[in-house]
């Protein structure tokens, strides 16, 4: 591995790669890790539509008809077709008395009666495209085709009415309608967001794109860098929202989803931030393919030097970037600016490190939702500090468990010291054993120490203030 890539990096703090994500990263990102709480009480609650749903399939056995209404839907269907029955008989004997077609009672009646008939058709038409609707959302949901990028109302308002758990009404002309919780009215079948799927052929589009780059064995720079930029950007846009949506959430080319941490992103009035972020973020993951790809077209050894068998040696020569990344990161340590405990986790969340589901934040954040949570007021922050650190200790960084705070738990990470970083990274990164060791033995290589360090020990607890 050519060492040129990553000495110095730490010490110095700079960036010696420069990426479109980058880029993005810096414009977007605020100092405040309040997203990643609200992203992890996001996929708590998404967990819990999920077991809902999961548990209602589960029930079913092959004698179930999906087909068929509940009682209490049937019920409702019922008492609809009753009532309305009664109209039309009451119309019509009143009409039969009639005897002059002219006359507007006349036509008044027939119009009630011709109405009746067509609520009648309308409500058959619809609780048929429920059904319909019913099975294929049940289906989806069991081959796990939903799209991660569904809003969490769109998700809880599906999760209930096609489980049987909404209530069902019928509105006049035979509309079908279920009860909005949070609008504390009936709202029209028609008019109720479903869900969307994973756009899969757009995803397969990018695959394909992404074989072809590394196939290519050669970097991704100028000319053509440009050209899969502008083809990318338009498999990205041609599919409107949801494909926009799908393609920022999902798991495809990038494991786990892009993990854009901004729930601001996600606003529709800044579609034109998201797709600069997805798009970004992909032509990172080709950036990086295409560089594989023309390593990979190098002739392999047989034997490593230094008496490394030839994998090993191969996974710390094309460990490089990963290396680089952990060097940034362990720059992070040299800040001086309050924050700092902010300024990691958000890194962190920015990089394949993170998690949805327990993304980390700050140990200030993770205070500020606590004080919030057992209704601390301003003038108790002593008493509240004191509290907080008998229960989590004094580290800097935590693991948040959106489902259940409580459960949160600290970092054994030392903020203040470059190289505990750098071991936190490379330990945490999907490097083997052997090549992590190699690379924490090279710390003070990659760093231009020109005094050798002991090896890092891991802290008991890091010590620091609520910044």
């Amino acid at each position: 591995m050519d060492i040129n890539l990553v000495k110095g990096a730490a010490l110095l703090g700079q960036s010696k790669r420069s990426t479109y994500a980058d880029a993005m990263q810096k414009s977007l990102q605020s100092a405040s890790q309040a997203s990643a709480i609200v992203n992890a009480r996001r996929q708590a609650e998404k967990q819990q539509i999920n077991t809902k749903v999961g548990n209602y399939i589960d029930n079913l056995n092959s004698e179930v008809d999906l087909t068929q209404l509940s009682s209490t839907q049937q019920l409702a269907v019922t008492n609809f077709l009753v009532e309305n029955k009664n109209i039309y008989a009451n119309a019509a004997s009143e009409i039969a008395r009639i005897d002059d077609p002219a006359d507007p009672r006349y036509m008044e009646l027939r119009e009630k009666m011709n109405g009746v008939q067509n609520s009648f058709t309308n409500l058959a038409r619809q609780v048929n495209g429920y059904k319909e609707d019913k099975i294929a959302y049940l289906k989806d949901f069991d081959d796990r085709r939903l799209s991660d990028g569904n809003n969490i109302g769109t998700l809880s308002e599906a999760s209930k009415i096609y489980t049987d758990e909404g209530d069902f009404g019928i509105q006049e002309g035979g509309n079908l309608s279920f009860w909005n919780d949070n609008k504390s009215e009936y709202e029209s079948y028609t008019d109720i967001q479903k869900p969307f799927l994973k756009d899969f052929k757009s995803a397969d589009n990018i695959l394909k794109l992404n074989e072809s780059v590394y196939s290519a064995g050669s970097s991704l720079s100028g000319a053509r860098q440009n050209m899969i930029r502008n083809k990318l950007k338009n498999m990205i846009s041609s599919g409107g929202r949801d494909t926009l949506l799908s393609l920022a959430s999902d798991d495809f080319l990038i494991e786990g989803g892009l993990n854009l941490q901004d729930p601001s992103l996600f606003d529709p009035a800044n579609q034109d931030l998201l797709q600069d972020a997805v798009l970004n973020s992909y032509m990172d993951a080709l950036i990086d393919t295409a560089a594989q790809g023309a390593r990979d077209k190098k002739p392999s050894r047989g034997r490593g030097s230094g008496g490394f068998s030839g994998a090993l040696q191969d996974e710390i020569n094309l460990s490089g970037p990963v290396v680089e990344e952990a060097m940034q990161f362990a720059s992070l340590g040299q800040m001086q600016e309050e924050g700092k405990a902010t300024a990691i986790a958000q890194y962190i969340n920015g990089t394949n490190l993170s998690s949805k589901s327990m993304p980390y934040i700050s140990r200030a954040e993770f205070f500020e939702d606590y004080m919030s949570a057992n209704d601390y007021d301003d003038d108790e922050v002593g008493e509240a500090e004191k509290a907080f650190t008998k229960e989590y200790g004094n580290y800097q960084i935590f693991k948040f468990n959106g489902s259940n705070p409580g459960e949160s738990r600290g970092i054994n990470v030392d903020i203040n010291n470059p190289q505990s970083l750098y071991k936190f990274y490379l330990q945490n990164s999907n490097l083997g054993s052997k090549a992590t060791n190699y690379h924490l033995g090279n710390w003070d290589k990659y760093s231009g120490s020109t005094k050798p360090t002991k090896e890092v020990k891991e802290e008991k607890e890091s010590t620091g203030n609520f910044g």
